[in-house]
């Protein structure tokens, strides 16, 4: 039984064990007026005592659910309370929970011959007494709410079962899900970025015999350009495990997000906070581009804002987007119109790519002096419908 069901599994017995206490105190009540033996009195402490004990003790509650044959320990109990008071006597109201409990602690075939010691021992106890009781109740329907209670104790046992097979299922098929998402984007990663430079590598290579026969000089720059694109692969190889490592989508975004801004705080020396407001989340393939763009905006500001404080915020906004603000108290730059970098910010370029194959907006502002906000925002009407 795994951990799940053990905690459910105590809360449903649990459930149970408060249903016996109202049906001990129902049962009270029905006897004022009457006199009070001191074999009934006892009944009631032993029956009480050993709801309390598992309602009170976690340590009793976790030796019965680890140990159901405990139960029958109770079964024995709820027999001798029968035997000691008579089937008439309204306790027997309170006799109801052990068979509960026991379709839900039982397998099936185990709980099916506990109802039947439990019918037995019933109508046993009533043919010992003295005469055989006559009346519908005693004869049929108690026996027959033990057998429901029975059955609808191992429903609940055996729906539950199912419900964590199908939840652990679902975890899996998304954990798949993700696995093929990572692999797709690092196919697209390598095509980008790394395949086509190790592409004019291996064409500048096919080139390279040619040139050192006719002229060495040229062969000279080709070997420098060769040298000068491995070190651009290597690099780029480098930034694209980070950006892998980066992405966890088995954690929430916010302390992905949180985790990227402290790291980049470690590495810097450049104060960075995070904040967060409300609980959101993306979709591998948005979340992914997210990151990265953190990430390239966070690099512009190590290496151009000269900023002594950077934030990261993320936000659920309207309609459930979300928007994702980076923040720098640095020197600033002008922003130009249109879609390309300004001067030595050729990064904001591969972000605005990577916001639309996200599906998503992103907008730069900055002052002179007053430090830059990069906001992406994401939509997911847009990212559901396939805009990338």
């Amino acid at each position: 039984m795994s951990t799940v069901q053990r905690d459910f599994t105590q809360r449903v017995v649990a459930v149970a064990l408060i249903v016996r206490l109202l049906a001990i105190t129902v049962a009270l009540f029905g006897m004022i007026g009457e006199q009070i033996t001191g074999t009934m009195l006892a009944s009631v402490l032993v029956l009480s005592a050993t709801s309390f004990s598992f309602l009170m003790y976690p340590s009793v509650a976790r030796f019965v659910v680890h140990h159901p044959l405990a139960v029958v320990a109770d079964l024995l109990l709820t027999l001798l309370v029968l035997a000691a008071l008579g089937v008439e006597s309204p306790l027997v109201l309170a006799t109801f929970s052990t068979a509960l409990v026991m379709g839900i602690l039982f397998e099936r075939r185990i709980a099916v011959l506990g109802a039947a010691a439990l019918v037995t021992g019933f109508l046993l106890v009533d043919r010992v007494q003295g005469p055989p009781t006559t009346g519908f109740m005693i004869n049929l329907g108690i026996p027959a709410l033990y057998v429901g209670l029975v059955a609808v104790g191992s429903v609940v046992r055996h729906a539950h079962e199912r419900e964590v097979a199908i939840a652990s299922d679902l975890v899996e098929a998304n954990r798949a899900v993700a696995q093929a998402d990572e692999r797709a984007r690092l196919a697209r990663e390598m095509h980008d970025s790394l395949g086509k430079t190790l592409h004019g590598i291996a064409l500048a290579a096919e080139a390279l015999p040619v040139w050192v026969e006719r002229d060495p000089p040229t062969a000279v720059r080709y070997a420098h350009g060769l040298a000068d694109a491995a070190r651009q692969a290597a690099a780029e190889a480098r930034a694209l495990l980070v950006r892998l490592r980066a992405d966890q989508p088995d954690r929430p975004l916010a302390q992905v997000l949180a985790d990227q801004c402290r790291s980049w705080a470690a590495e810097t020396g450049i104060e960075c906070t995070f904040v967060s407001h409300g609980a959101v989340d993306l979709s591998t393939d948005a979340r992914y581009e997210a990151l990265a763009i953190v990430a390239e905006a966070l690099e512009n500001v190590q290496r151009h804002a000269d900023a002594s404080h950077a934030s990261v915020t993320l936000v659920g906004a309207e309609h459930g987007a979300v928007r994702v603000e980076v923040v720098d108290d640095g020197r600033g730059f002008v922003v130009l119109d249109g879609e390309v970098s300004p001067p030595n910010h050729f990064g904001l370029t591969g972000m605005r790519e990577r916001a639309a194959q996200a599906g998503a907006t992103l907008a730069v502002s900055s002052t002179l002096g007053q430090g830059t906000r990069v906001v992406l925002t994401l939509d997911p009407v847009k990212e559901t419908s396939g805009v990338r």
